[in-house]
């Protein structure tokens, strides 16, 4: 039994590994076919982690289609198995993009709420990067709501978080930020 189960778990990364190679070739009916049927077999043989991931290549393709709705609805689905197992990765990327779409759109206190939750879990995990961009992405929204002295609160959280990761392009770039947004609190 086991070793069916884990025939079906490579036959399942394979169709996905050749749905991103369609994707890549712009092929993407042949792409959703491919990731279809490698979700339906990690569902089928409870590869949940591996259905975020396809759950995420279908979402990417969508927004490369501009089904931007569709892909929302990808991300969603892959929130939730993300959230049952507690996938961070799957969390994490779900999260940023549902931030990201929200924002494109213009409703930025959805935008606030996924990108708060993106936060709450990349506290938990030791990629500051990500960590710092997303406090610079929410810092973003609130200085766009002429929130100030939050966004400077949120600047301020990501410049230390670069400083420890040694990044100078970013430090740079989060520094302009400060200073942008302590002329428009003045």
């Amino acid at each position: 039994m086991q070793d069916k189960i884990d025939d079906e778990y490579i036959q399942a990364q394979r169709f996905h590994n050749l749905g991103m190679e369609a994707q890549a070739l712009k092929q993407y009916g042949k792409a959703e076919k491919l990731y279809l049927k490698s979700l339906e077999m990690k569902e089928r043989i409870g590869d949940e982690p591996g259905r975020a991931q396809t759950l995420i290549q279908l979402a990417k393709m969508a927004e490369e289609l501009g089904q931007i709705d569709e892909a929302e609805d990808w991300y969603r689905w892959c929130l939730d198995i993300s959230e049952k197992i507690a996938y961070e990765y799957g969390q994490l990327w779900s999260l940023s993009q549902l931030g990201r779409i929200a924002e494109e759109r213009g409703n930025l206190e959805e935008a606030e709420n996924w990108y708060r939750k993106s936060l709450k879990i990349q506290a938990k995990t030791l990629d500051d990067m990500s960590h710092a961009a997303t406090l610079q992405k929410l810092g973003n929204i609130l200085e766009e709501q002429k929130r100030f002295h939050e966004a400077e609160g949120l600047y301020q959280r990501a410049e230390i978080v670069i400083k420890r990761a040694n990044n100078s392009q970013s430090l740079k770039e989060i520094r302009k930020s400060i200073e942008k947004v302590r002329l428009k609190k003045n």
